[in-house]
């Protein structure tokens, strides 16, 4: 469910086909709150739509989920097992960072025990007896600093009060889902638009001579330029707008950090155990800094 205090910002970050505009100050000009608001959401979102489209989406250091404790002298007793998720820094599918500064933790016992057996089964595998968890994070508004101010509305209240800041927070979540039954391998750049098509693109004459002539000469870049001729047709599907539903804008914005396993075969009466429990964080989408690609560039070749 989206937060009420979340989703202005979430409709606003999911728009990326609107022009941004900023304050143009004169002297003698009379500017209200809607300047100012106009005036950051110009510099914020300047930044995460550079984010979104020049460096893409995933982790880029720490975030582990791991589970404590992580193993257990048999797989029949139900034990105290916690998910933990270490500090660290991503980009979420909708380009915000999203910075984990301290370990976070839920219990699972208790976790399991607030959700519904028809939640759970959105994520249960019969065929193996598994029941699949994801842990997903993504950038949230935080109110905080309230502070009194002055009613707009007769009788709305003695003493109002309205938050005086806005932090930057983030949104860690656990859902019941079946892993995909197999992994796209497409080239996904961006967090909310479909990925890139791995045919081959139509190309003019021109362009499929001007192609093989630089494939003769420069093969690396020829396999550089058809990726580019690939994203010249990217967008063509769904325009600069993400695919995100209105009524889905949590989902485009959720970065996927682990898939967790189960070992159970009845939703009403679940182990918790941590010989029962498996944790993939590889599933991940990983965001490559310029510092990462040049380590990997002076690594031997094997």
């Amino acid at each position: 469910m989206t937060h009420y205090d979340d989703l202005p910002t979430l409709e606003q970050d999911d728009d990326l086909a609107e022009p941004l505009r900023r304050v143009a100050y004169e002297a003698g000009m009379m500017l209200g709150l809607e300047a100012t608001r106009d005036e950051q959401a110009y510099h914020r979102r300047r930044l995460t739509r550079h984010q979104y489209w020049m460096h893409g989406y995933g982790t880029v250091a720490g975030l582990h989920v791991r589970i404590e404790p992580d193993n257990h002298e048999n797989d029949t007793d139900s034990v105290s097992v916690r998910i933990h998720v270490t500090p660290g820094i991503a980009v979420d599918g909708l380009g915000r960072e999203v910075l984990v500064h301290e370990t976070y933790c839920i219990d699972l016992r208790q976790w399991l025990d607030a959700k519904s057996e028809a939640e759970l089964a959105e994520g249960f595998a019969l065929a193996d007896n598994l029941l699949w968890l994801k842990v997903t994070i993504r950038h949230r508004d935080c109110p905080v600093a309230r502070q009194p101010v002055l009613t707009s509305k007769l009788n709305l209240s003695t003493d109002p009060v309205q938050p005086s800041r806005t932090a930057d927070s983030v949104y860690l979540e656990l859902i019941p889902e079946l892993p995909p039954a197999s992994a796209d391998t497409r080239f996904a750049p961006w967090g909310s638009h479909t990925p890139v098509s791995d045919a081959d693109p139509p190309l003019t004459d021109e362009e499929q001579t001007y192609l093989t002539e630089l494939e003769a000469v420069n093969e690396s870049a020829a396999q550089r330029l058809q990726l580019q001729a690939r994203l010249l047709r990217a967008l063509d599907a769904h325009g600069v707008s993400t695919d995100n539903l209105s009524d889905q804008l949590e989902k485009g914005a959720r970065l996927l950090l682990a898939r967790i396993s189960i070992d159970t075969s009845d939703l009403t009466n679940i182990i918790v155990n941590p010989e029962r429990i498996g944790v993939n964080n590889l599933v991940r989408p990983f965001l490559i800094t310029a510092s990462q690609l040049a380590w990997l560039q002076d690594q031997p070749t094997p």
